[in-house]
């Protein structure tokens, strides 16, 4: 009996590899099929997301030029203010810009056409003194690729060193009682704008989008959660069908000598009250109030463009050292992001890997496209970030106007 069921098997087993061979000859390309298949369906897929994101990408850009009075008298309280009417805006970002060139500074907006007048609205309101205007995109006198044997560049993303519900340190922190002693974080930005030669600039740029529905919920659980964690407070379970079947059949067994008990039936009685020290306590009043405010998916980075005849690597420290200003120890920090760093640490090619780490650098910089890793910045801490100078900043870089530029009055007489 064992022969004779060893010899049907050996049997099978000609039979199969008989059908096998004759498989592979004849329908071998069923192989490629489900090999490559998927390959060319996940590229299929690609396309026609590429396509539809086309559709609904934004053509019609405009870049505004706002030139500051000399009376400007508002602390970045304003300046809040109109980051929180900008709030509003359904479609495309918005890039704030400082830019340093031929010892000047410039304030820039980048936007979509269709929110112009929004946005001029929101400014007014809270700046009425200062001048807006529509100039050319001033990466269209730069290169359209670079770096080039004539000039050279260095550029990063800015991060944060913590989770976004910790806030960095904002404007109301450098304002003191007496105007004499407010300090303007922007003045060192301003000033090193001033040193910089002839064909050297220095770029700031701040690229904001509402977060939606469901980022904002989430960065607002992430923060509640953390604020929980300090007080002592448990985090509620969430029930799944697994606890119901394990409460059945403890119930089945123990039903006998107890009274059964199902998820979600017992309460746990409330903590009793933890002992804060005043640091956690100044941590969670903090996280408090970053989550109450309105945020933005926020880009941030900066890009020091220079001839390379006279490049100057002390002026890749200025965005640096200003980012430092709103650095604090128990809550959040700014940091350099590596990953986006045009300066590559590698011993495998490293000048190859660096020239192409800066062309793509320079491209998301000209077309304002999203950051590696974007960080949540409430209004707060973006009119902390960018903000028109006051009157006390009088760096020589900093050009203010004597007067703006108004419509004549309906009722003047033709």
């Amino acid at each position: 009996m064992p022969q004779l069921l060893l010899h049907y098997v050996q049997l099978f087993l000609s039979y199969l590899k008989t059908f096998l061979r004759y498989f592979l000859r004849e329908f071998w390309w069923l192989l490629l099929v489900l090999i490559l298949g998927p390959i060319f369906l996940n590229l299929y897929r690609s396309y026609q997301k590429k396509e539809e994101q086309k559709k609904k990408e934004i053509t019609d850009w405009v870049v505004l030029e706002i030139k500051i009075n000399r009376e400007i008298l508002q602390t970045p309280k304003a300046m809040e203010q109109v980051f929180a009417g900008l709030h509003s805006f359904k479609k495309g970002s918005v890039s704030f810009e400082i830019v340093g060139f031929k010892r000047e500074v410039l304030f820039c907006v980048r936007l979509p056409r269709a929110y112009r007048k929004l946005f001029e609205s929101q400014l007014y309101a809270q700046y009425p003194e200062v001048d807006i205007k529509e100039i050319y995109d001033y990466f269209s006198t730069l290169p359209p690729f670079l770096p080039n044997k004539d000039y050279d560049l260095f550029g990063s993303e800015v991060i944060f060193t913590k989770a976004n519900h910790y806030p960095i340190r904002t404007y109301p922190l450098f304002e003191e009682a007496k105007e004499e002693k407010r300090i303007d974080p922007l003045a060192n930005l301003i000033e090193a704008a001033s040193q910089l030669a002839a064909g050297e600039y220095l770029i700031l740029q701040i690229l904001i989008k509402p977060l939606d529905s469901d980022q904002e919920k989430k960065w607002i659980e992430e923060g509640q959660k953390e604020i929980n964690k300090m007080l002592g407070k448990k985090e509620e379970k969430k029930i799944t069908w697994q606890d119901w079947v394990a409460a059945f059949f403890r119930n089945l067994a123990t039903g006998i000598y107890t009274p059964p008990v199902w998820p979600g039936g017992k309460k746990e009685t409330a903590p009793g009250s933890v002992n804060l020290s005043s640091g956690d306590k100044d941590k969670i009043e903090q996280i408090e109030n970053k989550i109450s405010k309105l945020g933005f998916e926020t880009s941030l980075r900066f890009v020091y463009l220079s001839p390379r005849t006279i490049y100057d690597e002390a002026n890749i420290l200025t965005f640096p050292a200003y980012f430092k200003q709103f650095n604090t120890e128990n809550l959040n920090a700014f940091k350099l992001n590596d990953e986006a760093t045009t300066e590559v640490k590698t011993k495998l090619f490293p000048a190859r890997r660096t020239f192409l780490k800066k062309v793509n650098f320079y491209q998301k910089c000209k077309n304002r496209q999203k950051a590696e890793t974007t960080i949540i910045l409430n209004t707060e801490e973006l009119a902390s970030i960018y903000h028109f100078p006051v009157v006390k900043v009088k760096a020589p870089a900093l050009v203010r106007t004597l007067s703006r530029k108004s419509e004549p009055p309906p009722n003047l007489p033709r």
